[in-house]
């Protein structure tokens, strides 16, 4: 008889662990999602590049054009400008781009459960 109470002991422990391992399911995956996901300073970091990137490679390409042709600062100005819009163009299609991949990343993870609350 003693043999059985440990067997059944032993089976509602067995029961326990499962029901405990499908409730973390939910916690596993929204660690899975976190770690794919790009961190906040990730983000401003790429948004910053994208943004600094354009505005040079305008300015240097308008002081490259003055120099051969003499008409400092017109293709200067000009080309900063145009590096002005093509930065925030880039980043506006970048933000897009990270919002679109979260968006799609978190569709098939449930939310996470509190249970501190209880």
């Amino acid at each position: 008889m003693a043999q059985d109470d440990k067997r059944a002991e032993t089976g509602d422990l067995a029961s326990r662990i499962s029901k405990a391992q499908s409730e973390r399911i939910s916690v596993r995956a929204a660690r899975a999602l976190r770690r794919n996901e790009m961190t906040g300073v990730g983000r401003a970091f790429r948004l910053a590049s994208e943004f600094i990137a354009a505005i040079i490679m305008g300015a240097a390409l308008g002081f490259g054009l003055d120099a051969l042709f003499g008409t400092r600062p017109w293709f200067l100005v000009a080309l900063l400008l145009l590096g002005f819009a093509a930065g925030v163009l880039n980043v506006v299609r970048a933000t897009s781009e990270l919002n679109r991949m979260t968006a799609d990343t978190a569709k098939g993870v449930p939310a996470v459960t509190d249970d501190e609350d209880d």
